[in-house]
């Protein structure tokens, strides 16, 4: 977590841009501190790292990626938070690789729209702006109140036909009463910021970066079909999560139990503009944390040994009784330094 468009231009040769109409349709449902030098586990730590993957292929904005999806097992979506497209890669196991296909614009002006996460369901996605003003000036830009609904062949992982709709969580964010305070303010000053998304049984999970309350997070949950038809004001649950003082949700996905959230700094370094920072630790590393999707209560898996970067972008690879392994893309890192890491 409508629109007019434009018609679909298909080049799949390295780096293509993809042109969509943007239409109604609805989807189909389916049911930091380095912790150890040779990058592995310690004593203290729950997740293991086990290998790299590469991209093959023009990466757009590459050391700014911000989000991954997957549809199926080889079909997966990327996005940056400073690029203007998403595109769709080719995921493979066996070569520990992401083979960039094609690119998708998701606006017709080719506007940014400060991709911070990107979810997936059924025969869709869905890309959500971070709805929150530039961490920096503080300036607030249109674009980045906006999340889409992409709808694609699964098995190809390339749109189809009438392809994206457009709509905004601004009117849920600017009026609740517990977010309504921080709306417009920027990241330094607790200011509303998404920075993850999940989708299970057609219900959005929207991760919030910030406001951090009293130690508390926030998971905005709200139906994906009520936020694309049009109605003003859906009905929705603000979940309150016990992460601890000053982390934010930077990721949140979907599991075989619940969801997995990557937990971070919920504030953002200090700028020329705002010279200071409101939950900011400058060498804050990157948690893991379970969370049942129902009440307060998160159980910390571990620390994401020697991040590369931020911490931002994550899917699922294996998620079975024994263990789970997921892929995490970091923002800052060149090409999004793609990692594999387990955990029970």
């Amino acid at each position: 977590m409508n629109g007019i468009g434009y018609r679909l231009l298909v080049a799949l040769s390295g780096v293509c841009g993809l042109a969509l109409v943007i239409a109604g349709q609805g989807c189909a449902e389916k049911d930091p501190p380095p912790q150890s030098s040779s990058g592995g586990t310690d004593a203290l730590n729950g997740v293991e790292f086990v290998e790299s993957y590469s991209f093959q292929g023009a990466v757009l904005e590459d050391k700014d990626l911000s989000g991954i999806a997957c549809i199926s097992p080889t079909r997966c979506l990327i996005g940056a938070d400073e690029s203007a497209a998403v595109q769709v890669v080719e995921l493979s196991r066996e070569g520990r690789t992401l083979n960039v296909l094609g690119s998708i614009s998701l606006l017709p002006s080719g506007e940014e729209i400060d991709i911070e996460g990107i979810a997936a369901e059924g025969d869709c996605y869905y890309i959500v702006g971070s709805h929150g003003v530039a961490k920096k000036s503080g300036q607030r830009q249109a674009k980045r109140y906006t999340i889409c609904r992409l709808k694609v062949d699964p098995t190809s992982g390339m749109p189809l036909g009438n392809a994206v709709t457009l709509a905004s969580l601004t009117p849920i964010l600017e009026t609740d009463p517990i977010l309504r305070p921080y709306f417009a303010k920027p990241l330094q000053q607790k200011g509303v910021n998404i920075e993850g998304l999940a989708i299970r049984q057609g219900h959005l999970f929207v991760g919030l970066r910030n406001p951090n309350l009293d130690g508390n997070a926030f998971v905005l949950e709200v139906e994906a079909g009520a936020v694309f038809s049009g109605v003003s004001r859906p009905a929705y649950t603000l979940h309150k999560l016990s992460l601890g003082r000053g982390l934010g949700v930077r990721e949140i996905v979907a599991a075989r139990e619940g969801f997995l959230i990557i937990a971070g700094n919920a504030g953002s370094e200090p700028s020329d503009v705002y010279l200071q920072a409101e939950d900011y630790e400058e060498r804050r590393g990157y948690d893991l944390f379970r969370w049942d999707g129902r009440g307060s209560a998160v159980r910390k898996i571990g620390s994401i040994p020697n991040p590369p970067g931020k911490a931002e972008a994550m899917a699922i690879l294996e998620d079975g009784p024994e263990y789970t392994e997921v892929l995490i893309l970091f923002d800052g890192a060149k090409r999004g330094a793609p990692s594999v890491y387990r955990f029970r």
